[in-house]
Formats: structure tokens, sequence, C-alpha cells
């Protein structure tokens, strides 16, 4: 099922750049608004309960580190990311110390948040690399993929088509269909050039390729 997803900032136009971005990702699907903690905690649970949290740390009224416990309670089945205009050690290690599930700068690229989705949604914490200038959020290890899979990979970015990857590899191509999806999914990407990009992030390492026609 795709994610139920809750945007709580209290600057409209922050909100509206951040939903043009989030909708792109694959596993998205709903997408709820909240210009507090309160508006964020009297939303309906339906028609699906609500998956990842992208929660502003300076909100009017109740901060969003005082109110993760609040949002917990309305919300038990979400991660909830702290999104902050700092990414100080202080604020990074406050977020972990009250319970968030990750730690989003707002200075981050469209790229590294629809990374962050990705890692939230696969249950792993999803926190800076290092508290310097990047904002760079890479999960704690790298994506799952099967040996069959990073074979994929590899031969996708070398450009090669569906067609072409499933002779090399003896497979049917919707055999090869379902491994580059499952592989969009694992790096959150939802384009062949987008791949190669997370997995040189990333640095996955892939098998050598042979003499692919």
């Amino acid at each position: 099922m795709p994610a139920s997803l809750l945007l709580i900032d209290d600057h409209t136009l922050f909100r509206t750049g951040l939903r043009l971005i989030v909708q792109d990702h694959p596993s998205v699907g709903s997408i709820a608004e909240a210009g507090s903690i309160a508006e964020a905690c009297a939303l309906p649970q339906a028609p699906a309960p609500v998956d990842l949290v992208l929660l502003d740390i300076q909100l009017p009224g109740m901060s969003g580190l005082d109110g993760l416990r609040l949002l917990r309670q309305s919300h038990p089945n979400a991660r909830i990311v702290l999104v902050s205009a700092s990414i100080a050690p202080d604020a990074v290690y406050e977020a972990r110390s009250r319970g968030a599930d990750g730690f989003l700068p707002k200075s981050a690229s469209g790229e590294d948040i629809l990374e962050a989705i990705s890692v939230a949604l696969s249950g792993q914490p999803c926190f800076p690399a290092n508290s310097g200038n990047t904002a760079s959020l890479r999960a704690a290890t790298a994506p799952s993929l099967t040996a069959r899979q990073l074979e994929v990979l590899s031969l996708l970015c070398t450009g090669k088509p569906n067609k072409v990857i499933a002779r090399h590899l003896g497979l049917s191509e919707n055999t090869v269909r379902v491994h580059v999806a499952a592989i969009f999914a694992q790096l959150g990407v939802n384009s062949r050039s987008a791949a190669l990009l997370a997995a040189q992030r990333l640095g996955l390492s892939m098998p050598p390729l042979h003499d692919v026609v």
C-alpha cells in the first residue's frame, strides 16, 4: 500500500514546496498537511493511518520537539522525522534523545529528501551522516539488494534496456521489470538516472559486466 504522509509546518509556502517534492516518491500515496501540533493531532486516521510525519522543529504554540509525545499518541504507527533550519550537533542530539526517527535539514536537496523518506519508511534511523555542512542522509546500512538485483542495477546504470538485460541474465523481460521496480523502491527513486546517482552516492558494490551488447 502507498504510504500516507503528514507534513507539519506553520509556513504554507514551505509545506507547498515540500509537497511538490515528496509527491514524486514512488512509495508515497496520500499527503496531509497541518500548521501546528494541535491541528496535526486533530486530523482523523481515516482513510488510512499516517505512516510518516515530517515535523518542523520551530512551530508556534508547541515546538516540534515538545509535540513529539502527543503526535505519537495521535499517530502511533507513524515514523516521525524532524525538519530543522539548523543541523547543529546539539539539535540532532536533542532530536535523537526525544525519540525522533530522523532529522532532516531544510537545506537538503530534493534528492536527499526523497532518500530520507525511503530510509524512514524502511524502518531505519534517518539522521545526517555527520554534523558538518553536508545534507547527506544515508541509512546506517546500504539498501538490501539481492545479488540478482545488483546485477540488474549494474546493467541499468549502463543504459541497457530491459530486453538486453533479460537476454544477458537469462531472464524474462517481466522478471527484469519486477527487479527494476524493487530496485527503485529500495533506492527511493523513479528513474534509471536517479538509480545511478543513488548507487554512486551509497557506494554500492556492483558486479563487473562482460561483453553486454
